[in-house]
């Protein structure tokens, strides 16, 4: 059977973890003999990697805010014809991080995905509900058909996680060490993801999506966490108080914020290691009395808000 489907694949990590996930997930469909074809986005000034602690906070008001950065032009050329469109991209500060929000939002790539067929694969620490919601307001604007959405996500315990992806961003310590397990995605669940691979190629061949992200979420290609969906709302809405609070200082890396983002360094902590572990108990105890909303709320990220 002739498989020359063109998949045209755009990203951005500092890691390297997202493009493995990518490669993952892809590999067998060019095994089956499809084209994909990689575009990384490039911010033209580069954020660095491992972060200092103040280069870190300082992404964090224009992340939550989505002001863009200025990205490097793309050709877009060999792949106007793409027969699909992947995107990567990983949450920062519970949203879209800053290069690929500034992608979405650059004019020469909402015309370039006006029409396309967009499946999102992402890779996260655990919250991506509130990112979301930000990816599919960009892609509604561009007049995309967002047709899936693959998350994975490290699966140790909250705050173990907290503490291994700073241990990463600032470090650059990804490996376990004496008290702490390895950060990230796990190679197992990388390496798992390419079983969702013969979904996305069945949905070529019959040229019909509407069941794609059904059979994603069969297979374990994204779940959804009653307890962190609660938690993660909170915490969106506070992080745009915040991020609102320190722009009213000035723009990036203006040293008069420089203060007002160390205060939302203090309270960072102290909501990661102090509320978070309290309000996680009391929304256990309470998951009865809404199961009934929260179900329909599982419903609707799941499965693209339909």
């Amino acid at each position: 059977m002739d498989n020359n489907y063109k998949i045209a694949v755009f990203y951005y990590t500092q890691t390297g973890q997202l493009l493995n996930i990518l490669r993952s997930l892809l590999k067998p469909l060019e095994n089956e003999g499809c084209t994909v074809i990689y575009k990384t986005i490039e911010p033209v000034t580069p954020f660095p990697f491992p972060w200092t602690s103040d280069a870190f906070y300082q992404a964090f008001p224009e992340c939550r805010q989505g002001i863009p950065c200025e990205i490097k032009s793309m050709d877009y050329s060999d792949v106007s014809d793409a027969d699909l469109v992947v995107i990567g991209l990983q949450p920062w500060f519970l949203s879209p991080s800053i290069p690929v929000s500034s992608f979405l939002q650059h004019p020469a790539a909402k015309e370039y995905l006006n029409g396309k067929k967009v499946i999102t694969v992402v890779g996260t620490r655990n919250m991506w509900v509130s990112c979301h919601d930000n990816i599919n307001n960009y892609l509604i604007k561009s007049n995309s058909n967002w047709v899936g959405n693959i998350t994975l996500e490290d699966r140790h315990n909250n705050l173990v996680s907290v503490l291994t992806i700073f241990r990463w961003l600032i470090d650059g310590i990804k490996e376990k060490t004496k008290y702490l397990p390895e950060a990230g995605v796990s190679q197992e669940d990388i390496d798992n993801v390419s079983n969702i691979a013969p979904e996305i190629l069945k949905s070529l061949r019959e040229n019909e999506f509407n069941t794609l992200q059904k059979r994603i979420v069969e297979k374990g290609g994204v779940v959804f966490h009653y307890s962190l969906y609660q938690i993660e709302r909170v915490g969106h809405k506070m992080f745009g108080i915040w991020s609102g609070f320190v722009l009213k200082k000035g723009g990036f890396n203006d040293p008069a914020r420089a203060r007002r983002l160390k205060l939302f360094s203090w309270y960072l902590m102290f909501v990661l290691f102090v509320i978070s572990p309290v309000g996680s108990f009391v929304l256990w105890l309470l998951f009865p009395l809404r199961r009934k909303s929260l179900s329909q709320i599982r419903k609707k990220y799941l499965y693209l808000y339909d």
